[in-house]
């Protein structure tokens, strides 16, 4: 048995559930090995001082009621916060809506006086749409015919530098493939 199987033992040995051969093999490690002794007696040394001391871990007998009572006074707390967050949610609203209606009725307040204003804007933001679309689409346009003239210009410029490159890549290949044969007893 090895350090590693017997720090398993160990474990196992406090929770009682070694068998008889297991025991056996575990003591037999301990005799041999100073440091799983150590660690062995340091551990039994935790376990009898918690078996000593079980009436400081039992809890008081009004500990339920004090973790009920935690409990409830967190959820009020939540709840409060919660309420206080809505409420603030709640005027923001209202003074989202108050701001919609002001704006809203002032322009329709507009066009039920001056009809022939809304539809002069109307037409005039509809040219600076439709001339927008129209220079951001050329512009488009010219980006693409330079990034192609580019490509084009590099490609050119450098094309015996690419055939030496895939050239190369292949000959790369080729020997990497070999190399796996030879590597595998030549299978394949």
């Amino acid at each position: 048995m090895n350090c590693n199987e017997s720090q398993n033992y160990i474990m196992r040995y406090f929770d009682k559930d070694l068998n008889d051969i297991e025991q056996a093999k575990l003591k037999q490690h301990l005799k041999n090995c100073e440091k799983c002794s150590e660690e062995f007696t340091s551990m039994q040394q935790i376990f009898t001082e918690i078996e000593q001391d079980t009436e400081f871990l039992e809890p008081p007998e009004d500990f339920e009621l004090q973790v009920l009572s935690r409990i409830e006074k967190e959820a009020y707390m939540y709840q409060k916060q919660k309420n206080d967050n809505a409420f603030v949610y709640n005027i923001l609203v209202m003074a989202v809506s108050l701001i919609f209606v002001i704006v809203f009725g002032s322009i329709m307040w507009e066009v039920l006086n001056k009809p022939i204003g809304l539809i002069q804007q109307t037409h005039l933001t509809m040219e600076m749409v439709k001339a927008f679309l129209s220079a951001a689409l050329s512009m488009v346009k010219g980006l693409t015919i330079a990034v192609v003239g580019i490509t084009a210009s590099i490609y050119q410029t450098y094309y015996y530098a690419y055939l030496v490159l895939g050239v190369l890549l292949l000959v790369t290949q080729g020997l990497f493939i070999r190399m796996i044969k030879s590597g595998n007893g030549g299978t394949q």
